[in-house]
């Protein structure tokens, strides 16, 4: 489901932003959709499934009517005990056959078509689903060049991205890399790297550059957690695809591996038992688990993103604004550089790199250097932290465009610093849907973002050519935020006038304020004809 494109905010001065389910007996299947995301034309908060019943008949031949999207040929079997799980594979072993892959911690088998001539896996209680295509994000083609253009590059590495170092600089934190593999890079030298392939096209073989991208950003010379270890499991192809059982696999074996965050810069639509099952599995091993939000600006976010264990990562630009292409949903969780940043690339090169795959890694970076400062936080509480110095964005608290918020790495660092004064106009917000030609309410967001209590402010809006209206701020407390309300008319669609915007917040010490640059913001609203 594609997102509205009648009205888009634009910015001046400052830029705003299956599983199916088998059920196998004799030589007779049944097979029931639990859980099958379909992509549709609908409103910005739809989601849609289909629980239709799919009946598979098997009699000597397969034939297994494989849902839309599902990889046709292959299919995986869940045992709920070792004792038939071991049993089935001893059987596909006496009967000459072996299976596609396996995965011993969760009693999954991967078997091809050609195991029909062998052991019915139903009469070793399995039961089974099916596979999906994964793919690494790409930002669409059908974003307007006129729209793309006006997103700001941030034109450096992640380390300058975020000021330098954040916490800890990673030592002692193994990072896990589902992706495309990783090229050696002269940024890299100084990494300890561990990697399994997955794919067969090997680990630095064609295709690698999205991985490589990917690591830069959260290890090496210009990496946010440069001292982190790497383990790096290639799980897409030379063309950026995969298919969601190695992506389980490669959960799981970086889970055995000992990784203490995990960053999935890829994803599929369709939710699938054993990835689920794998997620689940690296949750009960304090596993952190980051992914990338999706670049299809679609109102729904792809698996694993969308898995509640998991970590969503939605991108914006150099100036704060969401990057136009990611997906929507008010389950993401952070919201992170992910437009033209500087990372590695193969030959020993450097390329600007762009989508929700290189916002998320800013993400599983910041944790592993928040882990690595003190080995005495856990899972829990590095992601509370991070959680609570995010910088409101959009509408007021957490909303599908931004989702919890924006990271902001400065706040991170002074955390534990006392008396910071820092009051910010957060926010001018006018829904996407606001009807041109109309009045409409736009809120003016205050944050405080320092970390002592806020005394009283004078905010100060300026609409169009009017007169300007004052507001008083009352106190608040470290990270809160507050709005005020103001009403505008909106141009009508063929109008060539716009809505203009301003305010600025002002603290009763101005010279206090160690950020004086977030004080003021101004945007203008127009309707896309």
């Amino acid at each position: 489901m594609k997102l509205p494109r009648g009205f888009i905010i634009l910015c001046a001065l400052v830029i705003l932003g299956g599983c199916i389910g088998l059920s196998l007996s004799k030589w007779q299947w049944h097979t029931v959709v639990e859980e099958q995301v379909v992509r549709v034309e609908a409103s910005p908060r739809a989601v849609s499934s289909d629980d239709t019943e799919i009946p598979v008949q098997v009699s000597g031949d397969w034939e297994v009517e494989f849902p839309k999207h599902a990889i046709a040929g292959e299919m995986v079997m869940h045992f709920t005990n070792r004792e038939d799980y071991l049993a089935y594979l001893q059987a596909l072993a006496n009967a000459g056959l072996s299976p596609l892959g396996q995965i011993d911690e969760l009693m999954v088998v991967r078997i091809g078509i050609d195991a029909q001539s062998g052991p019915n896996p139903g009469l070793y209680g399995a039961r089974g689903s099916f596979s999906y295509r994964v793919e690494q994000p790409l930002p669409p083609v059908e974003i307007a060049p006129e729209l793309y253009s006006q997103l700001r590059a941030f034109g450096m590495p992640a380390y300058a991205v975020v000021g330098g170092t954040v916490d800890g600089d990673g030592s002692g934190v193994l990072v896990g890399i589902l992706d495309s593999g990783l090229e050696a890079h002269e940024q890299f030298d100084e990494v300890s790297i561990d990697s399994v392939d997955l794919t067969g096209a090997g680990i630095s073989g064609s295709g690698a550059m999205h991985g490589t991208a990917v690591a830069s950003i959260i290890a090496g010379s210009e990496g946010i957690a440069p001292a982190a270890e790497l383990f790096v499991v290639r799980v897409l192809d030379d063309q950026g695809l995969g298919n969601s059982f190695h992506v389980a696999q490669g959960i799981v074996q970086a889970v055995d591996m000992g990784v203490d965050v995990l960053n999935m810069s890829l994803g599929v639509y369709q939710d699938t038992q054993v990835m689920r099952e794998a997620v689940r599995y690296a949750e009960s091993k304090g596993v952190i688990m980051v992914a990338a939000a999706g670049n299809d600006a679609y109102t729904q976010l792809p698996y694993p993103a969308a898995y509640p264990q998991v970590l969503s990562v939605t991108a914006v630009d150099g100036v704060g604004r969401q990057a136009l292409f990611p997906n929507q949903s008010d389950a993401i969780d952070f919201a992170a550089p992910g437009v033209g940043v500087l990372t590695a690339m193969e030959d020993e090169g450097t390329m600007l790199f762009s989508g929700t795959s290189a916002a998320a890694p800013f993400v599983s970076a910041t944790l592993a250097s928040l882990l690595s400062a003190d080995p005495s936080r856990g899972p829990t509480e590095v992601v509370d932290i991070m959680k609570r110095y995010l910088d409101d964005a959009g509408a007021p608290g957490t909303d599908a465009v931004y989702g919890a918020g924006v990271v902001n790495w400065d706040r991170l660092r002074e955390r534990d610093t006392d008396d910071i004064l820092d009051v910010a106009i957060a926010d001018i917000y006018l829904p996407a849907d606001a009807l041109p030609g109309t009045t409409m309410p736009v809120e003016v967001i205050v944050q405080n973002r320092g970390t002592s209590w806020l005394g009283t402010t004078t905010l100060t809006v300026l609409v169009g050519e009017g007169d300007p209206m004052d507001f008083t701020i009352g106190t608040l407390s470290p990270g809160q935020t507050t709005t005020r309300k103001v009403f505008a008319q909106v141009p009508s669609t063929y109008s060539e006038d716009s809505l203009n915007i301003a305010a600025q917040v002002v603290p009763e010490e101005p010279m206090d304020d160690v950020r004086l640059d977030n004080n003021t913001k101004a945007v203008f609203f127009k309707p896309v004809q």
